[in-house]
């Protein structure tokens, strides 16, 4: 079976080199941990690949600048941690400072396991490492030796340790089997966040460890790259059909009017010049 190392390579070529090493080190762990079969593997490194940014990303980065601190506020995620709009924008200006040390501690504080702002526990047990690995409790269950020294998360000798400790006790060998990256995403999310981009990495890496067609020469991204090219954005091209693609298929017919659902059908292709199904 190909291995995780192989698809770091093939789809992470500008991986942090602290994730390079972990893979090349970390077959013997993977094993153990029962990712040994193509749909596991396929879906821990989709997960992976997410929440690392395609493994450039080591640490969470707080230097958040106002408007990411609007989109922030925006989505309703923060409102409990600030008295209003403003004052969290504010933070902005202390995060070109100290990387967002202070707003990690205030907003992770109390949670998570993490003691109260003072405690410096937001900033210490940020995100890290393959899952992200977030909070106090987050570092304990890792093991004793990750919460008293959390760099040890993106160490190439333990990096593997939290993410496969964390798949594995949330028992996603099982959900990977059932091919149900829902219950994966939710299980380690704790909710459907990137959802898209997680299936977009799924459909990469799935044909290149079972040997199929890559996802590039398939209908779903010939129809992206060519409804991108009449000038109706699919929000990137990933041969994944989710929300934004449909939404560009409607649009594109609507201009051709060419009535239809936002699926990919043959009068579709025959408009965008592509070969029928």
């Amino acid at each position: 079976m190909v291995t995780a190392s192989a698809v770091q390579a093939k789809f992470a070529p500008s991986a942090k080199d602290n994730y390079v090493k972990a893979f090349q080190l970390g077959q013997p762990q993977l094993d153990q941990a029962g990712i040994t079969t193509p749909l596991r593997l396929a879906h821990f490194m989709a997960q992976v690949l997410h929440e690392t940014g395609g493994l450039t990303i080591l640490f969470e980065s707080g230097r958040y600048g106002s408007n990411a601190l609007a989109k922030m506020w925006d989505g309703g995620n923060w409102h409990k941690y600030f008295s209003g709009r403003d004052e969290c924008l504010s933070m902005g200006e202390q995060c070109k400072v100290d990387g967002g040390e202070a707003l990690f501690n205030r907003v992770y504080a109390n949670r998570m396991g993490n003691g109260p702002p003072a405690s410096g526990d937001g900033w210490r047990y940020r995100g890290r490492g393959l899952m992200q690995t977030t909070g106090r409790e987050g570092y304990r269950k890792a093991g004793p030796a990750f919460e008293a020294d959390p760099d040890l998360v993106v160490d190439p000798q333990h990096a593997l340790t939290p993410a496969l400790d964390e798949w594995t006790r949330d028992g996603l060998n099982a959900a990977a089997d059932a091919n149900d990256i829902h219950v994966i995403t939710l299980r380690i999310n704790g909710g459907l966040i990137g959802l898209n981009e997680r299936k977009a990495w799924f459909a990469k890496i799935w044909p290149f460890i079972t040997g199929g067609t890559p996802i590039e020469h398939s209908i779903e991204w010939k129809v992206q790259e060519a409804l991108t090219k009449a000038g109706f954005s699919t929000k990137g091209v990933d041969g994944v059909v989710g929300d934004n693609t449909r939404s560009a298929i409607l649009a594109f017919r609507a201009a051709r009017h060419l009535p239809g659902p936002p699926q990919i059908t043959n009068d579709l292709l025959l408009a965008l010049n592509l070969t029928t199904v």
